[in-house]
């Protein structure tokens, strides 16, 4: 009895041993990616938070950091040119995300229903999301370069122009101008998510509704939409945090101009961190950005968990 209760034990411990063994194998081969997740994205987190705690001034050359508490988030209240930055940040969310999951909708029952064109936007409606933002607002601002741009030329030609228009230097175009070329670049990725939610759609359910009279609007708003749901919902997540986060191509088309008519709060953030010296306060309006996004994202979720439980 007395072996077989050692055996017992020994095998126990052994066992005990194979698996912290094999927990240590696991942790060794994803240390690397753990080692490169906090050196890219905790490490820059937690300096950020200092930082917005902070006041940053450089003393014969060095850093020097005065701790200031809330008082860079409390300039936030006092900033004069906020209301203005925030009501610009909602305008061009709003816009960008209803625009890029109105024309994806279009575009993927364009193709899913086989109908005229839909083998076209097949082969290149994947072609601005290849683009990178920079390259994409690159390519923007040449189209919608007031001497000599092919969008000018366009429209003079179709007679819809008078004359060529400066559309990223004038205050009433330039954030429309802006909107238009990031849902430009955003449609192909809603597009390819609502065109997969599509497809798993039974097509029994489009000949019942079709049999029972169903025209085709009918059919997408009673069979179509309802299926859709949480992919739509999902994404309009992912849009309004990419809508919210947006820097790369405001920075290359305007900078935020002019007269700040295209400033948002990313753009912002960078230009009190990096023209302004003033990296306290660009620290806490990026976490302020951060916490606006949560918020939205929050909102979202509870409502998806509402219509998954109704």
């Amino acid at each position: 009895m007395k072996n077989n209760d050692n055996q017992t034990v020994s095998s126990g411990l052994s066992g005990r041993i194979e698996r912290l063994s094999d927990s240590a194998t696991a942790a060794l081969y994803l240390s690397p990616t753990f080692i490169l997740l906090i050196l890219t994205i905790l490490f820059p987190m937690v300096y950020a938070l200092f930082l917005s705690f902070s006041k940053m001034e450089f003393v014969q050359g060095l850093p020097h950091f005065t701790f200031v508490g809330l008082d860079n988030y409390l300039e936030l209240l006092k900033d004069p040119k906020i209301p203005a930055v925030l009501s610009q940040t909602l305008i061009f969310m709003v816009v960008r995300v209803v625009g890029t999951m109105v024309l994806a909708a279009g575009i993927a029952l364009i193709i899913y229903h086989g109908v005229w064109g839909g083998e076209f936007f097949k082969k290149i409606f994947l072609i601005p999301w290849a683009l990178s933002n920079v390259v994409n607002g690159l390519m923007w601002k040449w189209m919608y370069n007031g001497n000599n741009g092919i969008i000018n030329e366009l429209f003079v030609s179709l007679g819809l122009l008078d004359q060529y228009k400066s559309w990223l230097a004038e205050e009433s175009t330039a954030m429309g101008a802006i909107i238009f070329a990031d849902i430009w670049k955003a449609v192909p990725f809603a597009a390819l998510m609502i065109l997969a939610g599509l497809q798993t759609i039974s097509k029994d359910l489009y000949e019942a509704g079709q049999i029972d009279g169903a025209g085709s609007f009918q059919r997408f708003i009673h069979i179509s939409l309802p299926s859709l749901q949480p992919v739509l919902m999902v994404l309009f997540v992912v849009e309004t945090m990419w809508a919210l986060r947006v820097f790369d191509i405001i920075w290359v088309l305007t900078q935020g101009g002019p007269l700040n008519s295209t400033m948002v709060l990313n753009v912002y953030a960078y230009e009190q961190a990096f023209r302004h010296s003033n990296m306290g306060y660009g620290s806490a309006l990026a976490f302020f950005i951060t916490i606006v996004t949560f918020v939205f994202t929050f909102l979202y979720v509870k409502t998806i968990g509402k219509n998954e439980h109704s």
